[in-house]
């Protein structure tokens, strides 16, 4: 089956160079014999306790559109299929060489093909409008119904927007089992001849294989695989978020005597969080799995949230002269810091240091810009890790 395409371009060539004309008359002379006793009701084979073997091909038009929500795929497609009808031959010379012709369908058997994961109607491919199929002298009959496929497809949303999603789609001849109907790829792949890319996907596999399902029926299987184009979400979501996540921390470099360090990081915080509702519509919303960008940045704001609490705390102890109203832990903590900061070993292990508020914030600015700091380049690089993995 796989070169019976190229046995009917050859007899269309054969067709063009004849030399002489095919009159209406002769046409019309063919079709009455033709259909005269033709019976569309029954399986065009000559011995019926064998199947007719259906020769498939899978034409893509264009990829429409994919919805991550709702997990469905839109595309436009046709399903070129050929077989052999032995009541359908005729010896061109009685004819005026006709060697091909086109008929009504409404004339003719023809096998329906359903797309058995769709997601509207169940009806045929190609049920909408009708499409004439060419029949060749030797008997052989093409038919390619077509139209706008909306099929199911489960996603996978936790690389956004560096991800790939993979549908298949399952068309078979509903009602004939495969001792009436066999299916018979003819080629290994899609065919892209009339193909028109997406301009946010890349279409990376088009594979198509028949599977004899246990049930009894021959299936057409097409793998497709996608890939999306990540530069605008990159340009608009995740490049705002490197810059707001950079941004923050720097909070603990302003002076404290400014009395700009909470109001800065408010308004940061703020800024996040108005951008984070702006840019929620352009990331896909699904629970399973959930968004791995959407987690990362949903962690970025809880670590904003954390430095103006820091901010508050860190300015607070700023104008305290008084150690008595310093805590044991903190008066500890600082102590730690002081001596590994100046490097200072004591001679008296009993001596204590004298602390004052303005070292606890500086400690606790350090504390703050590295730790942030350290937390946003984990989430940044377990992000992009998991991407590329």
């Amino acid at each position: 089956m796989r070169f019976q395409s190229l046995g009917v371009l050859l007899v269309f060539s054969i067709a063009s160079n004849c030399i002489n004309a095919q009159s209406h008359t002769d046409v019309k002379k063919l079709y009455n014999d033709l259909f005269t006793d033709y019976t569309k009701e029954i399986l065009p084979t000559a011995d019926q306790s064998k199947p007719l073997v259906v020769g498939v091909t899978f034409y893509m038009a264009s990829f429409n559109s994919f919805n991550e929500v709702e997990e469905t795929i839109s595309l436009t497609a046709a399903v070129g299929m050929n077989w052999t009808d032995p009541a359908l031959k005729w010896n061109p010379n009685l004819y005026g060489n006709v060697y091909v012709t086109i008929i009504n369908p409404k004339d003719l058997w023809l096998p329906q093909i359903f797309l058995t994961n769709r997601v509207d109607s169940m009806n045929p491919v190609g049920d909408d409008t009708m499409f004439f199929p060419t029949i060749v002298f030797t008997g052989e009959v093409i038919y390619s119904p077509g139209g706008i496929l909306k099929a199911k497809c489960p996603t996978d949303i936790s690389k956004f927007p560096f991800d790939t999603q993979t549908c298949t789609l399952q068309l078979m001849p509903w009602g004939f089992i495969q001792s009436n109907l066999l299916l018979s790829s003819n080629f290994d792949k899609a065919q892209l001849d009339f193909f028109s890319p997406h301009s946010d996907w890349n279409l990376l596999e088009y594979s198509t294989s028949i599977v004899n399902e246990s049930l009894g029926y021959s299936v057409l299987y097409v793998k497709l695989t996608f890939e999306r184009e990540p530069l605008y979400f990159a340009v608009m979501i995740i490049l705002p978020t490197l810059l707001f996540s950079l941004l923050n921390p720097l909070v603990f470099v302003l002076p404290v005597e400014s009395g700009e360090r909470v109001s800065l990081s408010m308004t940061i915080l703020l800024s996040y969080a108005i951008f984070l509702t702006l840019v929620s519509a352009s990331i896909p919303a699904s629970s399973n799995p959930m968004c791995v960008l959407l987690i990362a940045m949903i962690a970025i704001i809880s670590i904003s949230g954390v430095i103006v609490i820091g901010s508050i705390i860190s300015a607070n102890y700023f104008y305290l002269d008084n150690s008595k109203n310093i805590g044991m832990v903190m008066k500890y903590l600082t102590k730690l810091w002081i001596r590994k900061k100046n490097n200072v070993v004591p001679i008296d292990e009993c001596k204590e240091l004298a602390i004052r508020g303005k070292d606890i914030t500086e400690m606790l600015d350090s504390l703050f810009f590295y730790g942030t700091y350290i937390l946003i380049f984990l989430i940044i690089s377990g992000y992009f890790l998991y991407v590329l993995l």
